[in-house]
């Protein structure tokens, strides 16, 4: 057990720091500007293997001057390069994120060369699906080779995790080779075609999601996490001090498939999910905010404590 392969996005992050993020039409200064690795999939991969996962990730990138923080980004995390794909087609993806001075942020992806990702390249890495325990996968990346990976992981014995993000018109097959489903409250009230204005939508979401996967868990923010085969109230987020919460949602996606793959429990695989996204918000910046295992189960420890 705990081999982990992700399926997904690697993006280059730039992001700008501003008081406020702006209104349509709306300029506003920015203090500070940094770019980095990023996108769903290179996000949780990160915090999948700071965990303590065996981590197989696979992505695409193209022939441009952000290839090279993706080259560089994949050494510096210790993740195989194998399945670092090229596109002659496409650049590489780009993420133009803006955060508020609480620490808020709104995101525009341009996914390039992830959605070149082909059904055949699927196939001629089939192996990487069918030897992992969990198999993760998000909607950034080309649907129609995400579909084909999962089903892949699925009928090779997987446990299969999908993060609906951002929520796109999609192939409802998919679902079928689902056995998690991680999104957020914006995404599981769009999926299910239900508005969200409390908790017991919140139940009726998660209800309607379940008639079509096993197990759902809807992300909620600074508010927690809910997950109706955990609890039937929402599982608090821990207090800390936020600067930076991108990525925050990746950073629980990842955990969770690492704990999971170890064999923790769906509650304890929440539990430490829930803490190192928290950790991951007091950082700034996506995959260099994912906290590593010490950190996750020292903070338990702590909370427990306390």
């Amino acid at each position: 057990m705990n081999k982990v392969a992700i399926f997904g996005s690697f993006v280059v992050d730039l992001t700008a720091f501003s008081p406020h993020i702006p209104q349509v039409g709306e300029t506003v200064f920015a203090n500070v500007f940094k770019y980095g690795p990023g996108g769903k999939g290179f996000n949780q991969a990160v915090a999948a293997k700071k965990a303590g996962a065996d981590v197989v990730f696979m992505t695409k990138i193209g022939y441009d001057m952000f290839a090279s923080v993706a080259e560089r980004a994949f050494t510096d995390f210790g993740l195989d390069r194998s399945y670092l794909l090229r596109s002659n087609n496409r650049g590489t993806g780009v993420a133009l994120i803006t955060v508020d001075k609480n620490g808020k942020n709104a995101i525009t992806v341009v996914p390039g060369a992830c959605t070149d990702i082909s059904v055949e390249e699927i196939h001629a890495n089939a192996a990487i699906f069918k030897d992992c325990d969990v198999f993760v996968a998000q909607f950034e990346a080309n649907l129609d080779a995400t579909l084909q990976a999962m089903k892949i992981a699925k009928t090779a014995g997987a446990t299969t995790i999908l993060n609906p993000a951002p929520v796109r018109d999609f192939d409802g097959e998919l679902l079928k080779y689902v056995d998690i489903i991680i999104p957020n409250e914006i995404e599981a009230s769009q999926l299910a075609g239900m508005s969200l204005d409390g908790t017991d939508s919140l139940f009726k979401i998660a209800s309607k999601l379940e008639m079509l996967v096993d197990t759902v868990i809807i992300t909620l923010g600074e508010k927690g996490v809910f997950c109706s085969k955990v609890s039937k109230d929402i599982i608090p987020a821990l207090s800390v001090n936020t600067i930076d919460s991108t990525g925050a949602g990746d950073a629980f996606v990842g955990i969770f498939a690492s704990y999971y793959s170890r064999g923790a429990s769906l509650a304890e695989a929440i539990d430490y999910a829930r803490i190192g996204a928290a950790i991951s918000t007091t950082r700034v910046g996506t995959s260099p905010s994912m906290p590593t295992k010490d950190e996750i189960e020292h903070f338990g420890h702590a909370q427990t404590v306390r």
